[in-house]
């Protein structure tokens, strides 16, 4: 293979990712953690392309349905495939109206079907028994424990939870301000008891690491705590309380508690208790109520007991 030709297709790929990453970070605004997805999704098909000495207007519907089954080969999932597809697609429509490409090879490439499989959820019980294992013997274990909390009396994400900055936190109206994605605000309302060990962590405990900003959540040496380190506080304090699992499937967070799972615990929680998926919905910070739809799931147990109650034959 014609070494000069590979480096020129390299430096050719790798200019045109980087000028599509810088127009959706200035004209539509996505997110770092969004291009950075964005832009390992691309990567994987230059790299595939650069292999067999391919420039974009090489490809054509074949080639890509080719590419797709590689990502497939990989052990790439469905959600992971489609979302690689749907980078992809973004990409040529940009090259397309930068007139470097006159179509897209993706354009007779069905979308693969992602399913929608059903959010892992502790039950309250199990939750409680989470949240109660951290103590409060050092200022570290305070800290956790305000983590623990925070994630799940008010559902944020991790990123917003670290992120959350002294300013925000209103004990006195029961509310903390939440800056979210597409940096687009909310207010979530927290409960006395989470309020309680929230503040007595910012009041007693987290002075004691002498903070360097103002971040509510803070490490050991007082800077800001990373999105890495809460997941390895939450992972740790899991295995601690017994509930831990790991599926050896070898796959990100393969049936292990991660913070989404207290996400996903805040949503359900809330509407087995009554709420309504508009009021979630706004809590989480969805854009679309059918994001917040997937939680109202019932269990198998749900479902005995309603039918346990309700049918005829069942109730004799």
């Amino acid at each position: 293979m014609d070494a000069p030709l590979i480096d020129q297709l390299a430096s050719q790929w790798a200019a045109s990712l980087e000028a599509w990453k810088d127009h959706l970070a200035l004209e539509r605004g996505l997110s770092q953690r969004t291009l950075e997805g964005y832009g390992r999704d691309l990567e994987k098909l230059a790299d595939w392309a650069i292999a067999k000495a391919w420039h974009w207007d090489s490809l054509d519907g074949p080639r890509m349905a080719a590419f797709l089954a590689s990502l497939a080969e990989t052990g790439l999932g469905p959600r992971s495939i489609a979302r690689a597809r749907s980078a992809t697609a973004s990409f040529f429509r940009w090259m397309i109206r930068e007139g470097q490409l006159e179509a897209d090879p993706l354009s007779d490439q069905p979308v693969p079907k992602a399913g929608h499989p059903l959010p892992r959820v502790l039950s309250v019980q199990n939750v409680l028994q989470l949240l109660s294992t951290p103590g409060e013997e050092t200022p570290l274990a305070a800290r956790d424990g305000a983590l623990l909390e925070l994630l799940y009396a008010t559902g944020m994400r991790v990123s917003e939870a670290v992120g959350l900055a002294t300013s925000d936190w209103h004990p006195e109206d029961g509310l903390l301000r939440v800056v979210g994605k597409g940096d687009k605000e909310r207010l979530i309302p927290i409960g006395r008891i989470s309020i309680e060990r929230i503040q007595k962590w910012i009041g007693r405990f987290r002075p004691m690491l002498a903070p360097l900003c103002d971040k509510v959540i803070v490490n050991h040496r007082g800077k800001a705590l990373s999105r890495v380190a809460a997941w390895n506080i939450l992972d740790h304090q899991a295995w601690v309380a017994g509930l831990q699992e790991d599926d050896s499937s070898g796959k990100k967070g393969g049936h292990r508690i991660h913070p989404h799972v207290l996400r996903h615990s805040f949503a359900t929680h809330l509407l087995q208790g009554g709420a309504d998926l508009r009021s979630v919905q706004e809590m989480l910070g969805h854009s679309s109520v059918t994001t917040t739809e997937i939680y109202t799931h019932l269990d198998i147990s749900t479902l005995r007991e309603v039918h346990a109650t309700c049918h005829p034959r069942a109730r004799a």
